[in-house]
């Protein structure tokens, strides 16, 4: 608004054989998680689900038709290995933004969106933003990492709101009301990082020394209703919205876009850097996380919402394959409530997290047979 990624190019193609049944009920790993969004399997096997955080009490309510926001350390990292499970990191950078629309005011919870252990004792941490640096500045001390990738020490590692302040790339594709910053996924890339930008519709690199740059601009898609169009986008146009990236068995990134939230428009690209991304796979909706099957060349994409974007209703997990785009439903009958996070196992047990709006989030297991 997910998934192991490998830092090298594996020497051949996982197996096309087998692929395991995934059971349609499933387990709840943790409960009572704070608005929580992507989980990635670590290299030890274990579970990370960054917690975006929670509300906060003294933040008052924003003025008539108009938003307001307020920064928090509520966030955290939530790890489950084996039967310990707990929170391994807290006092992350959260922002409350409140939203009043004139008939309701509309509260949620910015913050960590995805953590990979770095291996030192620290977490790499992409933070969401919803807005540009005046924005998070204006949040006062504290407040740097959110809109960025960073340490869970604190030490950013890429600005993706300063890139998109200075560059403002969707400009080009006539998005107007920029600049405007929303990171969310990343994957390494040998040293580098590849970051999408929800907000900034691009993909970023985040380079070794701390620098950034336009890896790629996704460009809009089209809209079957022109009449309900963003008025930020041209007529007829949605924004691409990136969100998921993992990188496939292949060495190509496999990145989804949620194109404005319109049922049945999201796009999966296939991207080599150096090259010309291209997409493989039509017809979904609101896909925001990816996840490599582990036993096929295969995708697993998760959907927050199959249906409209004034009305999302309930979430879905589907199967692409990678060589013909072809898109299998994964029946589910335990419902998927605003999913956020994705990850399979190496035996094909599939974690998403649900029930993301709140501090009733939930981590569930889909066992794989």
């Amino acid at each position: 608004m997910g998934t192991v990624t490998a830092t090298a190019i594996p020497s051949q193609a996982a197996s096309t054989g087998h692929k395991p049944t995934i059971a349609p009920n499933a387990v709840v790993v943790a409960s009572n998680l704070h608005n929580p969004r992507g989980v990635r399997v670590q290299p030890d096997g274990s579970l990370v689900v960054a917690e975006a955080g929670t509300t906060l009490a003294t933040c008052p309510p924003p003025p008539a038709n108009q938003r307001n926001s307020c920064l928090g350390f509520t966030g955290s990292l939530y790890r489950v290995a084996g039967s310990s499970k707990g929170r391994v990191v807290t006092g992350l950078p959260s922002e409350q933004i409140n939203q009043d629309y004139g008939t309701s005011v509309l509260t949620r919870v910015a913050g960590a969106v995805q953590a990979d252990y770095a291996g030192d004792g620290t977490f790499q941490v992409s933070y969401g933003l919803s807005g540009a640096p005046a924005d998070r500045a204006a949040l006062g001390a504290g407040s740097e990492p959110l809109g960025s990738l960073s340490t869970s020490k604190g030490k950013v590692l890429g600005d993706l709101a300063e890139h998109e302040l200075e560059h403002n790339p969707d400009a080009a594709d006539g998005i107007t009301g920029g600049p405007f910053s929303n990171p969310w996924e990343f994957a390494k890339d040998g040293k580098d990082f590849l970051v999408t930008d929800a907000g900034a519709n691009d993909l970023i690199r985040v380079h070794a020394d701390g620098t950034t740059s336009t890896e790629f601009l996704f460009p809009n898609n089209i809209s079957a209703n022109p009449a309900t169009s963003d008025p930020q986008t041209p007529v007829g146009q949605l924004q691409a919205v990136p969100t998921g990236i993992v990188r496939g068995h292949d060495g190509a990134f496999y990145i989804a876009d949620m194109s404005g939230m319109e049922q049945g428009k999201s796009r999966i690209w296939r991207y080599v850097p150096g090259s010309q991304p291209t997409v493989i796979a039509t017809g979904l909706t609101d896909v925001l996380g990816l996840a490599l099957d582990p036993h096929s060349n295969d995708l697993i994409a998760l959907s927050y919402g199959t249906g409209t974007s004034s009305n999302p209703g309930p979430g879905a997990l589907n199967r692409i394959s990678t060589s013909t785009g072809a898109v299998t439903a994964i029946q589910t009958t335990t419902p998927l409530v605003a999913p956020a996070g994705l990850a399979v196992t190496s035996n094909g047990d599939v974690y998403v997290t649900s029930n993301t709006q709140g501090s009733t989030g939930e981590l569930l297991k889909f066992p794989a047979s």
